[in-house]
């Protein structure tokens, strides 16, 4: 969540780039007036996952206000694939006009907005909590909430999108709010004109209907009463999730991401670096240089006056190197051997440092180093 508030009374809200684990999320442009908001459920492939706020505008610094992370359980939201990253588009408390729902009502925190769309008529159940729900837990105040067609038999439901192709995940959750034994209600769910569900709501009990399609533009949903129905058409609440292609996650060489790791864990002054160091191409860690191929290998490292102390770590698995600038440090200890023996090491540079011994034979002897 970003809320810019002018903290740096310069009047300028910026624009950046958000990114995880080395993929682009989405372009952050903040505004004097307003929060901007953004979420995505994503199945993480390790231990931790990395947030970058990159910058892309010259003096038009990045800020955050709000990070979280929640865990969800395996079963939630069981038709998303999960090499997939699923960025949530719309997420409606449908009946509601007052206030956005999230924690504690929703104790995994999603952001219900409230919404009654033009021509649907508020309806509020009479009762105040469910028996049963969906996988999805919806949180009950979401659901007791709906809105109900009245001038026309059907409700009309549209959704804006860029005009890109796209993967989107519909979640539409209903739910009886009256029980009246002397009449039925039951409706047609399609989506982009592609018949989806027949579903027939129950009192207390949150039933979801859920649909997978690949769109560009606007999404359409309609539900459309069947001929045995009496009741018109109602809804509760919906969730519209989009991804544009499979997550492609960050593909730095495993021997680089390992050498760069003996190197975070040697020197305090390189902790806080983490995340894929060379994706993005536009956010490569500055002490680095990568190639562009796939998948990318560090092929320099610059850490010339970062204050580094100690001896030096053995990153010999990193073979792609051409350039090692190390000069103006404090580091100590006999000059590793493997430096001599790197296949793609051009340039050398240990100059202004506390080292012990002699040049090891391996680097005299490889003619193709330039060695300070």
């Amino acid at each position: 969540m970003f809320w810019y508030g002018n903290y740096d009374g310069l009047s300028k809200p910026p624009t950046f780039d958000l990114e995880f684990d080395g993929n682009k999320w989405a372009t952050v442009v903040t505004n004097t007036t307003s929060f901007t908001y953004y979420e995505m459920i994503y199945a993480t492939k390790g231990d931790s996952i990395s947030i970058c706020l990159a910058r892309t505008r010259d003096q038009e610094f990045p800020f955050i206000s709000r990070l979280e992370s929640l865990p969800l359980p395996d079963d939630m939201y069981p038709q998303m694939r999960r090499d997939m990253a699923w960025f949530i588009r719309y997420r409606y408390n449908y009946g509601a006009d007052d206030r956005i729902i999230g924690y504690p009502d929703d104790k995994y925190n999603r952001i219900w907005e409230p919404q009654i769309p033009p021509g649907l008529d508020s309806v509020t159940a009479n009762f105040t909590s469910l028996d049963e729900t969906s996988v999805n837990v919806p949180p009950d105040s979401a659901i007791i909430k709906a809105v109900e067609a009245s001038a026309t038999d059907r409700i009309n439901l549209s959704f804006g999108f860029d005009n890109v192709s796209h993967l989107d995940h519909v979640e539409m959750y209903f739910t009886e709010p009256f029980l009246e034994t002397s009449e039925t209600r039951s409706f047609n769910v399609t989506v982009n004109g592609s018949f989806v569900n027949t579903t027939t709501p129950e009192y207390q009990i949150c039933t979801s209907v859920w649909a997978n399609l690949q769109s560009i533009g606007t999404l359409d949903i309609q539900l459309v009463p069947t001929e045995d129905s009496t009741l018109a058409p109602i809804i509760s609440a919906i969730e519209v999730y989009t991804v544009s292609q499979p997550l492609v996650i960050a593909t730095t060489s495993q021997n680089d991401l390992d050498g760069l790791e003996e190197f975070i864990e040697t020197f305090d002054q390189l902790k806080g670096w983490s995340g894929d160091p060379c994706l993005p191409n536009d956010t490569i860690w500055q002490w680095l240089n990568c190639s562009t191929n796939q998948p990318p290998r560090v092929t320099s490292i610059y850490l010339s006056g970062f204050g580094l102390q100690g001896y030096l770590p053995n990153f010999s698995q990193m073979d792609a190197l051409e350039v090692i600038d190390l000069h103006n440090n404090k580091l100590s200890g006999e000059i590793p051997d493997f430096l001599g023996k790197l296949p793609n090491l051009r340039l050398l540079d240990l100059r202004d440092n506390d080292f012990s011994g002699c040049v090891p034979q391996s680097i005299i002897d490889n003619k193709q180093i330039n060695y300070m």
